[in-house]
């Protein structure tokens, strides 16, 4: 099973991507982050980031793409913004066949740290050590994000089919 974790930003678009390997362990497959010129207007920036989803969802194949839950802030303007882009990361999802979950940052954050208002910085540092990656200065909290977006999924995945297993015993 492949899983693609989107975490949706107007400039800046996280994804990380995690499967099972036949011997059931989960592992990381890659991470980072796509990006549109900030000098774009904002239609323009929306059509950048939704080909270069289409690129990536096509070039990986995945079975399950999970997107992060707007969450609302402060801006209400912003968060108008981030549904467009969701918008746009669900269409080419659903366009690839990729069946389309949704968590709040809240849910992720407990998950994997125990803790849903755990700092980003210390959801990357509890995922990384349960992946085995090691630090990158490169990738994004973008990135992290997206890839712990994969990752609760998959858990929560796991404890589902755990669930069902036991009731039809």
């Amino acid at each position: 099973m492949k899983i693609l974790g989107i975490d949706p930003g107007t400039l800046h678009l996280g994804w990380g991507i995690i499967e099972t390997n036949s011997s059931g362990a989960v592992v990381r497959v890659d991470h980072g982050c796509l990006s549109a010129p900030a000098k774009m207007n904002f239609i323009e920036r929306i059509g950048v980031l939704g080909e270069l989803v289409q690129e990536l969802i096509s070039r990986e194949q995945p079975d399950t793409a999970v997107i992060e839950k707007i969450f609302l802030g402060k801006n209400v303007d912003s968060a108008f913004k981030l549904g467009h882009i969701r918008g746009v990361c669900a269409v080419e999802c659903q366009k690839q066949r990729a069946k389309i979950v949704e968590y709040s940052p809240r849910t992720v954050k407990k998950q994997i740290t125990g803790s849903g208002s755990a700092e980003k910085a210390l959801v990357r540092n509890f995922l990384y050590r349960q992946l085995g990656i090691k630090e990158d200065p490169k990738k994004t909290l973008d990135a992290s994000d997206a890839l712990a977006l994969a990752f609760c999924h998959i858990m929560q995945d796991s404890v589902t089919l755990k669930v069902r297993g036991m009731e039809k015993r």
